[in-house]
């Protein structure tokens, strides 16, 4: 299993010495085991300047092949993980369908209570799997809020520890782990020279992800189930 983080310095260290990246296609592979509706409540970005962010850094790194880019209206920041949604549950990871109307109900009284988080995005950074644009809240919202959402879905199904939730916004994936020697030469620079930038999250949705009829390099199709409104 890949290693996982208690903080970004913790990943950045890790892949600045060498850490060994992972294929999307052996994540995929991994995470999936043959099942394809994935649901997770998390957060879409659609601030411009984030948007806009994203994008350059991808087009300063568009001349490494192998990273294969998320789409730019998907960006997110995932809260908290709920689960493949199966036909007959076998996993902790797995929910029933007739489950997901009562997932949806109980996380819309906690929307309701839960407040908006303002938040910093960036500077750059490697996991495992993915390159992402980290999410600094320093007042704690995200964390509460997933912290909230456990009783909703009480697994995680990313099987994440919350000392191990480190919100991110993920902008690529990696066709192979030799992209790994070229990201370690261009992502210093411009991790040093990236401008964070201030968002506020006002809501979250219930979505699923379709995994089905995939290659290795598209993107999952994203369906929104619910949107709730962070009233608090």
């Amino acid at each position: 299993m890949p290693p996982r983080f208690t903080s970004f310095e913790d990943a950045w260290r890790w892949f600045d010495a060498g850490g060994a990246l992972v294929p999307i296609a052996d994540q995929r592979e991994h995470l999936l085991g043959g099942r394809a509706q994935f649901l997770v409540f998390h957060a879409r970005i659609t601030e411009p300047r984030v948007i806009d962010a994203a994008q350059d850094a991808l087009d300063a790194l568009a001349d490494i092949p192998g990273l294969v880019p998320m789409d730019p209206d998907h960006l997110h920041v995932s809260i908290r993980a709920v689960g493949f949604q199966v036909i007959e549950k076998r996993r902790d990871d797995e929910v029933l369908r007739q489950d997901v109307g009562g997932i949806s109900e109980r996380a819309s009284k906690i929307a309701k209570r839960a407040k908006p988080a303002r938040v910093e995005v960036g500077p750059l950074n490697v996991f495992p799997d993915a390159l992402i644009l980290e999410v600094h809240d320093d007042a704690g919202a995200l964390a509460s809020l997933r912290g909230e959402l456990a009783a909703a879905v009480s697994v995680d199904a990313f099987g994440l520890e919350d000392a191990q939730y480190l919100p991110h916004v993920t902008i690529a994936w990696f066709e192979s782990g030799e992209v790994g020697d070229a990201l370690r030469e261009r992502l210093p620079s411009l991790r040093a020279e990236f401008a964070p930038v201030e968002a506020l999250v006002r809501r979250f949705e219930l979505a699923r992800w379709w995994f089905t009829g995939l290659d290795d390099a598209s993107e999952p199709e994203l369906d929104v189930v619910r949107e709730y409104a962070l009233r608090g």
